[in-house]
């Protein structure tokens, strides 16, 4: 079986996919979009930080979690994408909390990535299509 290579990440502004969904941005905020990844302590530290940051310049700033880590969070508009042992939830907010940031004109999101699970895998496909693969380990 053949593998699109849309699916495997970033591919050339010439390359024609075989679907919509699986172009090099697809339902992408308007806001920039950053998911970070690693140790949850760190990706809170380090997500807080950059969001305090972005305030402090003036700029809106919208955060996407989960319930777990929800209130680790100090500043930014905080939005929780359910429990990350049902990821079904996760994957079907995805899309709605991307839009409410756009209705609330953020001008930077940053998010927690979400690996494990059964869906993770399709959760982080969307996300990081929505972020332009703009990602960041920690």
């Amino acid at each position: 079986m053949e593998i699109d290579p849309a699916i495997l990440g970033p591919v050339s502004q010439d390359f024609k996919p075989k679907a919509p969904g699986m172009k090099y941005r697809h339902y992408a905020p308007k806001a920039d979009l950053t998911i970070v990844s690693g140790e949850t302590e760190d990706v809170v530290r380090a997500i807080s930080r950059m969001a305090a940051e972005r305030e402090s310049e003036g700029l809106s700033v919208g955060i996407i979690c989960t319930d777990e880590t929800r209130a680790l969070y100090p500043c930014g508009v905080v939005r929780s994408m359910g429990v990350r042992a049902r990821q079904e939830t996760i994957a079907h907010n995805l899309y709605a909390v991307l839009r409410e940031f756009d209705d609330l004109n953020a001008d930077v999101i940053y998010s927690e990535s979400f690996e494990g699970g059964e869906l993770s895998q399709a959760i982080m496909n969307r996300l990081c299509k929505a972020a332009g693969y703009h990602m960041m380990n920690v």
